[in-house]
């Protein structure tokens, strides 16, 4: 290599600030425009939805932008109301149980349903707590306790818990079961866990 090749590859390239500060300002649009979007077709995909149930009471010169969306929050209001009732809890086990035997729909279905009661305010939340498992090799991961006891699966031994791992940077991960000893509690949200576990470790604890 000559002194001329010598003095490009050590000279600092022009568009090294620029890329960087523009790459700053994408991790800073993304974000919100990604999270501004999912806001933008929900709120149009409820609204489209039940328009044309609000046009079979109003006449269409009546209907005002948003009707349908307002029937949307009414009716999810109103089937929490419903929910309740122990007949129509009943009868809506009856009838998520045809789901639940139809043999591609059941893994779409408990897909569904799983991830709802995972960010839903209810007691039936899939992930209870955040854990730091042991592995061998003297390796560690964050998993979220999914069941702490096998009292209905004998064989499965006594003093083992079951741990969900989450891959990095895509859905998906595995379920292992572990003795209880090699599981602590760790002191995070699921929610904070889920963005730990998702981008690999990069997300930082928000400051409040």
């Amino acid at each position: 290599m000559n002194e001329r090749s010598k003095v490009a590859a050590t000279r600092p390239s022009l568009f090294g600030p620029a890329i960087r500060t523009f790459f700053r300002g994408l991790a800073a649009i993304l974000p919100l425009a990604a999270t501004a979007w999912l806001i933008y077709w929900a709120v149009t995909a409820g609204e489209t939805l039940l328009r044309n149930l609000v046009l079979l009471v109003l006449p269409e010169e009546q209907y005002l932008p948003g009707m349908g969306l307002a029937l949307s929050v009414m009716l999810v209001f109103l089937t929490g109301v419903m929910m309740y009732s122990f007949v129509v809890r009943k009868l809506y086990e009856r009838f998520t149980a045809l789901f639940e035997r139809i043999p591609v729909v059941k893994s779409v279905y408990g897909m569904i349903v799983d991830v709802v009661r995972l960010f839903a305010s209810s007691e039936e939340k899939p992930f209870r707590k955040v854990v730091l498992v042991r592995l061998p090799e003297g390796l560690e991961q964050i998993g979220f306790l999914t069941r702490e006891s096998f009292e209905d699966y004998p064989d499965v031994g006594d003093g083992k818990v079951a741990v969900y791992l989450p891959m990095s940077y895509q859905l998906g991960g595995f379920t292992v079961v572990v003795p209880a000893a090699n599981v602590r509690e760790l002191a995070m949200t699921v929610e904070e866990a889920l963005r730990f576990c998702v981008t690999a470790g990069v997300a930082h604890r928000h400051s409040s």
